[in-house]
């Protein structure tokens, strides 16, 4: 399962980040490089052993052919056991050992042998890319005019002739692998971005989810998406990805209004890539360059700008395009220190922006679809809740009133009864602040999360007498939606120890770890509990794609562990 798969489903939100792979597994085309190999095997023993050919029997010559053809049959056997996995680089290398020896001892007179060589080459470059296919192509050609040579000088002519063709072919091949493996990697990667997101995750977790990705596609320092409102001046907003830093919150930071005009000057149809002119040699061969969407142009316009921008990014090396959608618009960066950019990079990193900005558009919409049917059932939900629950109370606390004014003080039963008035005093005030805040729709934030725990334990210590200790290492990042639902499941698990044990020591743990935040609720045991798991809490955390269960420690705790995705 991919990243992006694993956040959208969240059935393991707290795993790390881990991008594309570099080599995909292609089964039809290990397939056919497996089985290509047997037949090269297959045609050069036929060519070897062909009565026409009128050679003697050699040991030399027909021992490793005999051995290249059972190393080929064996290999395919073994994987398609295997379902056809990626091949190794041991694979290619003996390929070209093999084929250097059928060289050898049949002569360089016998070309034919010279096309053997791009097998491996194909394999190099196509599986493993374009370094290891031009490594390849070095060495089999250095091989190959070794040989000649040592035949002598009357073929020197054919065998450089040879050699040429087959580094030349051989780069051309190499080539065209990286290339082809380029696009397979860049379509991956859009389709990734453009994969459907669940909406609870909201834009700026999938923006901040997106951006790294693209950063690990690149093994860049950092990917920045700076946006603003089209008809607002003041909500300037930027969402990084930095190498080493795991995406924990999906909150963009604030910019000031110079900073972000600063990085906005090039046109909003342009973009540019720009390399230190103090760098390595190949920063400085690669130098700027820009391309103007629009007019489908390229242009040396802006490089003083970008110039600017190199020491504002504090990098040596960038690529920046526009990005826009909706009301909204901005500029997406990439950023590296070592490596370089080209104009393939301009139109690829254009495709992630559009797709980002289409996802983002996308998500917008639903949420505002969800949240228009949501007000007019929330409207409904809201009379039902104080017609059904909050008058009754009222009049429940009326009529305790009244039984204490009856008893009069000095009544035995009269401190129960202020008990009992005072704790329909906190639930109809509990009721009509959670009716307030379902109206308004707004949820609790996460940093009066703790507020609400603490006063829920008071309550439980003073009505109870149990004593709930807490452990908090939270921050602001904890949004409001998570930490209403947080604050409901604490609540219903302190709730669960009242109702279904004896204990009278409890504690809550809530902390923040790899994008999840962690919930611990325990209490004490004498007599080990059945195995069980709290209903309602459970539906309530797969409701929000998170998972929990529950743990008998050695030390009589039983322990109900809670993980919810940011």
């Amino acid at each position: 399962m991919s990243a992006a798969n694993e956040a959208r489903a969240a059935s393991k939100p707290g795993s790390d980040f881990r991008v594309l792979d570099a080599r995909p597994h292609h089964q039809t085309d290990s397939r056919m490089l497996v089985l290509l190999r047997c037949v090269l095997a297959l045609s050069a023993f036929s060519i070897v052993a062909a009565p026409s050919e009128g050679r003697p029997f050699d040991f030399w010559l027909y021992g490793p052919l005999a051995i290249y053809c059972l190393f080929s049959v064996l290999v395919a056997i073994e994987w398609a056991r295997r379902d056809w996995p990626d091949t190794p680089r041991l694979l290619h290398w003996a390929d070209v050992i093999f084929y250097i020896d059928f060289i050898a001892m049949l002569g360089t007179s016998q070309s034919y042998f010279i096309l053997f060589f791009f097998y491996p080459i194909l394999v190099a470059s196509f599986s493993w890319g374009f370094r290891e296919g031009v490594l390849v192509t070095l060495v089999s050609t250095v091989l190959y005019a070794t040989v000649g040579l040592l035949e002598g000088l009357s073929q020197t002519g054919d065998v450089m002739i040879a050699s040429m063709g087959l580094l030349v072919f051989g780069y051309v091949i190499s080539y065209l692998g990286v290339y082809e493996h380029q696009l397979r990697s860049r379509l991956r990667i859009l389709k990734e971005i453009n994969s459907p997101w669940n909406p609870r995750f909201g834009v700026d977790y999938v923006n901040s989810f997106n951006l790294d990705l693209l950063r690990k596609f690149y093994d860049a320092n950092s990917c920045v998406l700076m946006v603003r409102r089209r008809n607002s001046n003041v909500d300037y907003v930027m969402y990084t990805a930095n190498r080493g830093k795991s995406v924990r919150t999906s909150s963009p930071g604030k910019v000031g209004g110079k900073v972000f005009e600063a990085l906005m000057q090039l046109p909003d149809s342009l973009g540019a890539y720009y390399h230190d002119p103090e760098g390595s040699w190949w920063m400085r061969y690669r130098g700027y360059s820009a391309f103007d969407f629009d007019l489908g142009v390229k242009t040396r316009a802006f490089e003083p700008d970008c110039a600017v921008w190199l020491n504002l990014l504090d990098t040596k090396a960038f690529v920046t395009v526009p990005y826009s959608h909706d009301a909204t618009v901005g500029r997406l960066f990439l950023t590296m220190d070592e490596g370089c950019f080209n104009q393939s990079d301009i139109e690829f990193m254009a495709q992630a922006a559009d797709a980002m900005a289409t996802v983002s558009e996308n998500i917008s919409l639903i949420e505002e679809l969800v949240s228009r049917a949501a007000e007019s059932e929330r409207r409904a939900m809201l009379r039902d809740l104080h017609d059904s629950t909050i008058q009754p109370y009222i009049g429940l606390k009326l009529a305790l009133d009244g039984l204490y004014r009856e008893a009069g003080e000095k009544n035995a039963l009269a401190p129960r009864i202020a008990d009992l008035v005072e704790m329909a005093e906190f639930t109809i005030r509990d009721l009509r602040s959670y009716a307030a805040n379902f109206k308004d729709n707004s949820p609790m934030g996460g940093d009066f999360l703790m507020d609400a725990v603490a006063k829920q334990a008071e309550r439980l210590r003073r009505f109870y007498g149990i004593t709930v200790s807490i452990r908090s290492v939270i921050g602001a990042e904890v949004s409001g939606r998570v930490a209403a639902e947080a604050f409901h499941i604490i609540a219903e698990g302190l709730s669960n120890v009242l109702r279904h044990t004896a204990a009278k020591n409890a504690y809550v743990a809530v902390r923040c770890e790899n994008s999840c935040l962690l919930i611990e609720i325990g209490n004490e045991f004498d007599k080990h509990p059945a195995e069980f798991i709290p209903r309602s809490i459970n539906e309530r955390v797969l409701a929000q794609g998170g998972r929990a269960y529950v743990e008998q420690r050695p030390d009589k705790h039983t322990v109900v562990h809670i993980s919810l995705p940011m």
